[in-house]
């Protein structure tokens, strides 16, 4: 099986543009290169939230967001702790009967029966946990709906969820629920974690929360020089090539900070091989932007 992923992985980078290349500056990144090489569709959009400059391909279809929709709802539970709703160590009950597939922090919290809101969070965004979001859906939102609803009050008109993990990365040809554009999301993102939507202290919480996140290592962070880079990210996964990373990007010597949102779909290529396009891609941006 490793021998195969090795062998995908290769033929992958072999259809990417040459890495000697990667010295000569671009004016534009390749993505439709990028999809062909894995047969599929990827959703890119870049801001730079210094000089307010832009980089978009297919910005305005709609994707499957998978689990990068916990980031959006970790800052919904953040707007209501600011605003008094709630705090961060109220205790929520946890119950047998709510485990779902990949449930690692849920795990070690159910044995205690409850949880607080700051180690739900935690739960879903530094290891992207499915009951632990579901826990939070019912707790701040009533449902998926009310996340979306809570979209709306944000300015965001675009993004839905639907359903709850694990069916909401089902990703059906056609089927609007539970996705979102790369330019909605990157924009709400903007909004959330760098504009006046979160107090400052609420931003650095759930900044930290992404920064010990380790899901993305192979996608958008890897495409990064390395010295002097930051990568923020909350990654998503689903069916049919529903791959996704979302992420603050913070370059080096005090510049503005990028908001970069990658979505795939549609490709049968394995989860390396398509992260692998989102490191190529970021490395493609870094090159463009400097």
């Amino acid at each position: 099986m490793r021998r195969r992923t090795l062998i995908g992985q290769a033929a992958v980078l072999a259809a990417l543009p040459a890495r000697t290349a990667f010295s000569r500056p671009t004016a534009t990144p390749d993505f439709a290169a990028l999809e062909r090489s894995v047969q599929g569709r990827l959703g890119w959009f870049a801001i730079d939230t210094g000089n307010g400059r832009t980089l978009a391909h297919r910005a305005d279809e709609r994707f499957s967001t998978a689990s990068t929709f916990k980031i959006l709802l970790a800052a919904r539970v953040a707007q209501g702790v600011e605003g008094g709703r709630w705090r961060w160590d109220d205790e929520v009950a946890l119950h047998k009967s709510e485990r779902v597939p990949h449930s690692p922090a849920f795990d070690r919290l159910l044995p205690k029966g409850r949880a607080t809101l700051a180690e739900l969070v935690q739960g879903i965004i530094v290891e992207s946990d499915n009951p632990c979001a579901n826990v939070l859906l019912r707790h701040c939102c009533d449902s998926p709906a009310g996340l979306t609803m809570w979209l709306r009050e944000q300015g965001d008109t675009v993004t839905r969820l639907d359903r709850w993990e694990p069916e909401l990365n089902e990703n059906v040809p056609g089927d609007p629920r539970d996705t979102s554009t790369p330019r909605a999301v990157a924009m709400t993102l903007q909004r959330l974690l760098l504009g006046e939507a979160l107090s400052k202290p609420g931003q650095a919480r759930l900044w930290a929360d992404l920064q010990a996140s380790q899901t993305g290592l192979k996608r958008l962070r890897a495409g990064v020089p390395g010295a002097g880079w930051r990568v923020l990210d909350k990654t998503g996964t689903g069916y049919r090539g529903a791959v996704n990373d979302v992420a603050l990007v913070f370059p080096p010597e005090g510049r503005s900070p990028w908001v970069v949102v990658a979505l795939q779909s549609d490709s049968r290529a394995s989860t390396d091989e398509l992260s692998a396009v989102h490191a190529e891609a970021m490395r493609q941006l870094v090159r463009a932007w400097g």
